[in-house]
Parts: structure tokens; C-alpha cells; sequence
């Protein structure tokens, strides 16, 4: 990724206040992206109601976007604060599965506006399935993140006490 943004840059031997200036100006660039692909999306999609395939790629970029800053942040430990404590850890995975449930019952809404109420009684089992697979998977991601920014702080407070 560097070699790419380095190819793209003409400051490459320059100091690193202006490479920061340029890592500034390359996230502006991003926000703006992820904005006229929001703004395609909520015009094209929702006001002028067009056909998917004319909004797709919009929706497209934005996913990427969304999902490529969730997995950097998520890495650098910026979405999760430092859990310490077994209690912590504990009082974490219970709001985590809180939210999941809200986020599932949020997807379960919307595709009961996108596909309407279910009148039968397969209808109402996928509906079901549909909560509790969404559900499970995302608690499972969000457990695994509480889990992993838990260890990492163990490790920490391990190094800094030997």
C-alpha cells in the first residue's frame, strides 16, 4: 500500500511534517469519496428511486470504505478501549450483546419493509433464521474483537511489569 501511495506522491524524501500533511490530504480525499457515494446512494436510490444496478457501484465504494476503516481502526485498538479487568471484560461482552441485538433486530426490520410482513409460516421461520444467524455471527465478530483487545491489554500490563 505504501509503494502504491509513494508512486502517487512526489514528497517521498521529504521531512515527515509533510508526509503528514499528505496522509491528511489523502484522508480528505477518502471522506469525500465515501460522502458523493452516500449522496449518490440517498439520491439515486431513496429520492429518484432507481433501478439497483445504477447505484450499485456506489454502494460498492461506500462498503469498502466503511469495512476498510472498521478493519484499521479495529487494528490500532481506536474502536475498542483498553479492557484491563476480568469485570471489564465481562460488563464489554454483555454491551456487545446488547448491541447485536439491536443491530439484528434493525436488519430484521428492514428487510420485513424491503420484503414485507411474512404471512406464512415458512416465511416467519426464515425470518427467525434470519435473526438468529445474523445474530450469531455478528456477536461472534464482536466477541472476538472485545477477546482480542482484552489479550493484547493483558499483554501490555505483562511487559510492563517484568
Amino acid at each position: 500500500m505504501n509503494q502504491r501511495r509513494n508512486g502517487l506522491s512526489n514528497v517521498n524524501g521529504k521531512s515527515e511534517s509533510v508526509k503528514e500533511k499528505e496522509r491528511m490530504i489523502w484522508s480528505e480525499v477518502g471522506m469525500l469519496v465515501g460522502t458523493l457515494s452516500l449522496l449518490d446512494i440517498i439520491v439515486r436510490g431513496l429520492v429518484l428511486n432507481c433501478p439497483f444496478r445504477e447505484w450499485a457501484g456506489s454502494l460498492a465504494v461506500f462498503f469498502i470504505i466503511i469495512v476498510y476503516y472498521c478493519i484499521r481502526a479495529g487494528a490500532s485498538g481506536m474502536l475498542m478501549p483498553r479492557i484491563d479487568t476480568k469485570e471489564e471484560l465481562q460488563k464489554r461482552v454483555k454491551q456487545q450483546r446488547i448491541d447485536s441485538i439491536a443491530v439484528t433486530f434493525a436488519v430484521a426490520a428492514i428487510t420485513m419493509y424491503d420484503r414485507g410482513f411474512p404471512h406464512t409460516f415458512f416465511a416467519w421461520l426464515k425470518m427467525i433464521f434470519l435473526f438468529i444467524v445474523c445474530g450469531g455471527i455478528l456477536f461472534l465478530l464482536r466477541y472476538v474483537i472485545v477477546k482480542l483487545s482484552y489479550r493484547r491489554a493483558i499483554k501490555e500490563i505483562k511487559k510492563k511489569s517484568s
